[in-house]
């Protein structure tokens, strides 16, 4: 039997479901993130949970301390023309700040965490 081409992509897009109900555990069946890890200890599950506190609690600081200083800068900036040049290397500044800030906490996080 010949399979269409919307089938071939819906395969590319969506896992087929295994129907053998009793073979795997449940939370094997479900679709979980790929970090996810049924066996964490409860240490190493305080130190996720710590991390990803972290990234939302830091992140939200940067974004507000960067952009108050941001529209402190665009106010002393008086040239309409500066103005607007100026907008993409703040943006591109806060982008490098926020990824190394994520990429700092994402080391801490595996440094952190126990090996197996």
């Amino acid at each position: 039997m010949k399979t269409s081409w919307i089938a071939k992509v819906r395969t590319l897009f969506v896992v087929p479901v295994e129907r053998q109900q009793g073979v795997r555990p449940t939370h094997q069946r479900l679709p979980v993130p790929f970090t996810f890890k049924p066996e964490l200890s409860f240490g190493a599950a305080m130190i996720g949970a710590l991390g990803a506190f972290l990234r939302i609690f830091l992140g939200s600081i940067l974004f507000g301390v960067y952009g108050w200083n941001a529209l402190v800068t665009w106010n002393a900036i008086r040239s309409p023309f500066l103005r607007m040049a100026a907008i993409p290397p703040m943006i591109l500044v806060f982008l490098l700040v926020f990824a190394v800030l994520m990429a700092a906490i994402s080391a801490l996080v595996r440094k952190l965490l126990p090996r197996n």
